[in-house]
């Protein structure tokens, strides 16, 4: 299995540089950001910009795999992204994988003034938009006419580092968004289930897990692709149920999960508040004393 962080870009960079830094030196395999214009419980606090964050993160790793968790089209647009992306790919050496998501209603869905979006409307539009993303990512120019966007022209030269084109990593937990995610994603992620999504941090179980991983694997079968092609990626955020309240708890996680036949499990950054706090040692006791097993189970089985 293969383990990664995710780092709140929640402070200023003379900060958290040193955190991405301390993600390569353990030996974790990728690190990844929000990308929010406001986040839940930081709506008032500083919040700084994801593609940016991850620039300056490629500046000071050499190996550490980098990505968004996740873009959405809440105030994206697949042209401009894609742009970044191919930026990044290159600041980067070809590390970069982008996360996409349909994203949610809350403070990024009206920040623009757009009128609200209903569920069928934004997976709709999600498809639509991953769709264009992967396109302008394979080629060196594109046209595109859509429900929802356009492009004339969308040039992309000198493309991606990584061919023939860099990761795509699709969050996708209900049927539709996983038809999409089967046909584009190289790596597919679920992080759990919410009452409340995009409000409230979800709820990680393996028995949801498990039965999304099916769903996963069936929705595949019906666009043609086999399953074994595509990474699979648990984002465990459940603060209820932390992985890393002690050493112990992660090792009985990530060995849930791995047995279900999870190949990515990402955790965040510990903190020193809420939201995310934990204590850096049981991450530093992770990282020696569990991850290389994980790391070598996973490079058997893709051996």
């Amino acid at each position: 299995m293969r383990v990664g962080v995710l780092i709140l870009p929640a402070e200023s960079w003379s900060v958290s540089a040193p955190y991405w830094r301390m993600a390569e030196e353990m030996g974790f395999d990728h690190a990844w950001t929000h990308d929010h214009l406001a986040w839940r419980d930081l709506m008032d606090r500083p919040w700084f910009a994801a593609l940016p964050t991850l620039a300056a993160a490629a500046g000071v790793t050499r190996t550490l795999r980098l990505g968004t968790l996740v873009c959405t089209p809440n105030y994206r647009h697949p042209v401009t992204l894609a742009k970044e992306a191919v930026a990044l790919d290159d600041l980067s050496e070809g590390r970069m994988i982008l996360g996409l998501g349909a994203g949610v209603d809350g403070p990024d869905a009206r920040v623009l003034g757009e009128p609200a979006v209903d569920a069928p409307t934004r997976t709709a539009r999600f498809a639509e938009f991953t769709d264009l993303t992967d396109r302008l990512l394979r080629q060196d120019v594109t046209d595109f006419e859509g429900r929802f966007y356009r492009a004339d022209g969308a040039r992309m030269h000198p493309g991606c580092r990584q061919r023939p084109r860099l990761p795509l990593a699709v969050a996708a937990t209900g049927p539709r968004a996983m038809r999409t995610a089967a046909r584009h994603a190289d790596v597919w992620i679920t992080n759990g289930t919410s009452p409340h999504p995009g409000l409230r941090a979800a709820t990680v179980d393996s028995a949801v897990v498990r039965h999304q991983l099916e769903q996963f694997d069936e929705a595949c079968a019906r666009v043609g692709r086999d399953p074994a092609g595509v990474a699979r990626l648990v984002y465990h955020g459940d603060r209820t149920h932390s992985a890393l309240r002690s050493a112990g708890a992660f090792a009985e996680l990530a060995g849930r999960y791995a047995e279900l036949g999870v190949t990515d499990l990402v955790v965040p950054f510990p903190r020193t508040e809420p939201p995310h706090q934990a204590d850096l040692s049981v991450l530093e006791r992770v990282a020696t004393d569990i991850l290389p097993a994980l790391q070598a189970r996973q490079n058997r089985t893709e051996g």
